[in-house]
């Protein structure tokens, strides 16, 4: 009687892929920079997943209501976009991983606080 003696081998399961968190939303009063007292804390699942991911990098898009000057505005939503920025590089994140992409209008569906953020994102 013959042993037929064969090696089977089993690929693992492949390692599920965890996915990026989802964007961070900042908001902001009316004509202001100032980041809110919860900043580090929205920001905080986007810093962990940079620091795990050395490859990822933020970026952060600006955003501001229609009312008022166009060009106020976006240096508005320009300088909102740099104190985002600058709390994720306090943060340990180098600036090199960090993009600020150009100011966009938005009537936040009719919520004009809605319309006054800063979104970050990861890619």
């Amino acid at each position: 009687m013959a042993i037929d003696n064969q090696l089977v081998v089993k690929a693992a399961d492949p390692v599920a892929a965890i996915a990026p968190p989802p964007a961070a939303k900042l908001y902001f009063d009316t004509g202001k920079t100032d980041l809110a007292n919860d900043a580090e804390q929205t920001l905080a699942p986007i810093v962990e997943w940079l620091k795990a991911n050395a490859s990822a990098k933020a970026i952060i898009s600006g955003y501001h209501d229609p009312r008022g000057n166009q060009a106020v505005n976006e240096e508005l939503a320009k300088n909102r976009a740099k104190a985002v920025r600058d709390a994720l590089k306090a943060a340990g994140i180098d600036e090199a991983r960090i993009e600020l992409r150009k100011p966009v209008s938005t009537d936040g569906d009719g919520d004009l606080a809605e319309a006054r953020r800063v979104e970050v994102s990861v890619e």
